[in-house]
């Protein structure tokens, strides 16, 4: 780890794991990642239009939920890699 990554991670570092977790991992991750799913899903299935019907908002909200907990242990894994290398470059 370089010196200025050492620094900014030592300033994310400082705001704590918690903090870390939700708005990396699950604002920052989870739920674009959701919502970009979804559109794509939609995009996909339906020769390249959307229509905002029952099943498209059924989705949207199955990939709200899925998503976003898989952004946590997403979240969980980069702050474990990297306090790791954080560690090592001390």
């Amino acid at each position: 780890m370089k010196t200025a990554q050492r620094s900014k991670w030592e300033k994310i570092r400082s705001k704590g794991r918690k903090h870390f977790l939700f708005y990396r991992g699950v604002i920052g991750w989870g739920i674009p990642t959701a919502i970009i799913f979804t559109f794509f899903t939609e995009l996909l299935e339906n020769d390249h239009s959307i229509t905002f019907d029952y099943s498209f908002y059924m989705s949207l909200l199955k990939t709200l939920i899925i998503l976003p907990v898989c952004g946590y242990f997403w979240g969980l894994w980069v702050w474990k890699w990297t306090e790791k290398n954080y560690k090592k470059s001390i």
